[in-house]
């Protein structure tokens, strides 16, 4: 008994999931059906454009909706770096029947904003397109801004031309599909025409002047809608049949001026002689001490601006601007660029001794007022060695010497007479006081 209850459980189950698949399958039809239904519909929805021909309703309705809707997207824009050679992306333009809005936006770099401002204009006239705004300036640099239409089958070709004119800096293509708005507007019109047309009747059969003032007031109200959205449907086609170009023109940025620069070069050697510079300028020395060395010095303005104030002076060898020699240009007139003053000191070789030159200027502009720029120096200083005399004294050595003891001597004396010079009275003053003294002494004597 228990296995014939089993099997009969097992039958029941199985006939349970049997109408459970056929009720699943019979939803699944009922869902298709729906959405064949809702797909009629959108086209019949669809094909209330009165103006746009059996075509585009019959393609809505044997195509499936999303593919037959969906309208060329373009790219985003164009970076400046992207269109050096002044060409634009590339935009393809299909033919679905939708009511497509296409709005090109251009700047382009170019050298003559007129001339280009010209050219742009006639390369669209080509087209059969028209100029509908421009706008000029001058300043701060010149720059025109232009809005043309064309047929939207011409749009390619009208960027492509427009991007021909100079650098293209930018670019933005939009392509809006606005067929549903198109025909939500047409539908609206549609149903306030026909209300507009019952309140006309009502007005008209009106016996009451309340009756007649409140549908005075309606069908003025219904009317101005009405208005209203025929002047939206009008734009929107508008905008459909010309497509929309903004052009924008410009010219290079000027590259702003460098800067002013003040450098010279300074250059030193020297020589040894005392010939009055006759040699500057010169080359590395060592020379023995105490020997007389002429140091020349160049300085040559290798700027862009003028420079006055100029000093020189060596620290290292005890030289200043005081005993700087010009021999051509002079430190007190201005030293223009591309002029060199060359000079030279005088001086005596010592052991221990070195270059070490400092050179200052103020740099002027064409006027004469100080720039605040700074002077830089490119110093190029000679080798400079003072070798110590280590030689055996020569007869000339001792005469130099012995007539130097001479000197010597003789500076002592004369500085000893005048040191002597204010007492000279006090000697006649004791030899008096003597004989006076000598004197008194023989009469006190007898």
């Amino acid at each position: 008994m228990a296995r014939w209850t089993a099997l009969v459980v097992v039958v029941l189950l199985a006939a349970a999931a049997v109408l459970t698949a056929c009720s699943n399958g019979d939803e699944g039809d009922d869902d298709d059906a729906a959405a064949t239904t809702r797909s009629t519909t959108a086209a019949s929805t669809t094909s209330v454009s009165g103006g746009r021909g059996s075509t585009a309703a019959a393609a809505a309705t044997t195509a499936p909706a999303p593919s037959a809707t969906r309208a060329p997207r373009p790219s985003a824009s164009v970076s400046d770096d992207a269109s050096g050679d002044g060409s634009g992306v590339a935009f393809e333009q299909i033919d679905t029947g939708r009511d497509i809005i296409y709005v090109g936006t251009l700047l382009v770099e170019v050298d003559d904003v007129g001339r280009a401002t010209q050219q742009a204009q006639v390369a669209i006239a080509g087209l059969g397109g028209l100029v509908y705004s421009q706008d000029t300036t001058t300043e701060p640099r010149p720059r025109t801004e232009l809005t043309f239409k064309v047929l939207p089958e011409d749009f390619n070709e009208a960027m492509a031309r427009l991007v021909a004119l100079g650098e293209l800096k930018s670019q933005q293509i939009s392509a809006e599909d606005v067929t549903e708005r198109v025909v939500d507007l047409e539908s609206r019109i549609i149903t306030s025409s026909a209300s507009v047309e019952r309140l006309r009747t009502f007005l008209e059969n009106a016996v009451e002047l309340k009756d007649v003032a409140e549908l005075e007031s309606q069908l003025l109200t219904r009317e101005t809608d009405l208005e209203r959205l025929r002047g939206q449907l009008r734009t929107v086609q508008g905008q459909v049949a010309l497509a929309t170009v903004f052009l924008t023109l410009v010219e290079p940025v000027p590259e702003a001026p460098a800067p002013p620069e003040a450098r010279v070069e300074f250059e030193e050697t020297g020589y040894a002689a005392d010939d009055g510079g006759k040699r500057c300028p010169a080359d590395d020395l060592a020379v023995l001490e105490e020997t007389p060395v002429t140091v020349c010095v160049s300085v040559e303005n290798t700027g862009d601006v003028a420079m006055v104030e100029i000093e020189i002076q060596d620290i290292g060898l005890g030289l200043d601007d005081d005993d700087f020699v010009a021999l051509e240009g002079s430190v007190g007139e201005p030293l223009q660029p591309g002029e060199r003053l060359l000079g030279y000191f005088l001086t005596e070789a010592e052991l221990g001794t070195a270059p070490s030159w400092g050179f200052s200027a103020v740099a002027v502009d064409a006027d004469g007022e100080p720039l605040r720029i700074p002077v830089t120096v490119d110093y190029d200083v000679f080798e400079y060695e003072v070798i110590e005399d280590d030689s055996l004294p020569t007869f000339a050595d001792g005469l130099r010497g012995s007539w130097g003891a001479v000197v010597t001597l003789a500076r002592l004396g004369v500085l000893g007479l005048g040191i002597a010079i204010p007492f000279l009275w006090v000697v006649p003053l004791a030899v008096g006081l003597f004989w006076l003294g000598r004197r008194l002494y023989r009469m006190r004597s007898r």
